[in-house]
């Protein structure tokens, strides 16, 4: 994604709340792998250049894009996957993402989540 992620996490069963953590971090590594376009073998990269389809990607990639047309589709056209003609979904990826690992934090029992990408 072609960025840092910056993580507060407060209140919370620290054992819970450290796994969870974990998880988030471990789940943000996955996305950079999966939405990278700066990693050749990244399966953005790949739906870009045509060796994949979208029904071979992760779940994910869809979901994403279907986030992103929707957000095109609300934006009139402002919002867009395409940079330089090129797919870059990285504009909805990186909240996309940054919203999957507060939830999984809120969701172990965190008080309170500052998740910054």
């Amino acid at each position: 994604m072609g960025t840092v992620f910056s993580l507060d996490v407060r209140g919370g069963e620290p054992g819970a709340v450290r796994a969870a953590l974990d998880e988030a971090v471990t789940g943000l590594r996955r996305v950079d792998e999966v939405f990278s376009t700066y990693r050749e073998d990244s399966q953005i990269s790949r739906l870009a250049r045509g060796e994949l389809d979208v029904g071979v990607c992760d779940p994910e990639v869809a979901e994403v894009l279907e986030l992103a047309a929707e957000a095109e589709r609300v934006s009139e056209g402002w919002f867009s996957t395409r940079y330089r003609g090129e797919l870059d979904p990285t504009g909805i990826v990186k909240g996309w993402a940054t919203e999957r690992a507060a939830r999984r934090l809120l969701a172990a029992g965190a008080s309170g989540v500052n998740v910054n990408g």
